[in-house]
């Protein structure tokens, strides 16, 4: 991997070590409770966060909307349990190192269009990642806390 995408990779993987802690303070009454009013459950959430990194993969590579709906629909059935998520978290994080393992330092700076006209370099694109799951590690510390789980001995900075 290139040098200088290690301290981002650290950081997206603390991000994650964080998230599966705090996965793991999630009880059956918190899975089915919505983080705010009509908004996502912790259950949808977490298979969020799991599928996240994977389908920024997808999205990196040119995959259109039919192919994201169809990602999701897909695996949105299949995570029903605190092991599985944390499974599916790891196996979407191993096919993002992967994915940049490859690259060459040049194509760092390539500019990638997404189906819904975005544009974003693959660096850009990590650190999008990167504040993804910061965003929903937050909703889900926020979440635990609001239910009434005691998260005090989860880190959230290294």
């Amino acid at each position: 991997m290139i040098s200088i995408l290690n301290p981002v990779f650290s950081q997206i993987q603390f991000q994650v070590d964080s998230i599966k802690l705090l996965a793991n303070k999630v009880d059956i009454f918190m899975l089915e409770q919505e983080i705010y009013p009509g908004g996502r459950t912790c259950f949808q959430l977490l298979t969020h966060i799991a599928l996240l990194p994977e389908a920024d993969v997808l999205l990196i590579k040119g995959a259109d909307k039919q192919e994201m709906d169809d990602y999701y629909m897909y695996w949105q059935k299949e995570l029903s349990t605190i092991e599985m998520f944390e499974a599916r978290l790891e196996l979407s994080m191993n096919i993002l190192s992967d994915f940049y393992r490859v690259l060459e330092e040049d194509e760092l700076l390539e500019q990638k269009m997404t189906y819904w006209q975005t544009e974003h370099s693959y660096l850009d694109w990590l650190l999008v990642i990167l504040m993804h799951l910061t965003h929903h590690r937050a909703q889900l510390h926020s979440a635990i806390k609001q239910f009434g789980g005691d998260i005090s001995d989860i880190p959230l900075f290294e």
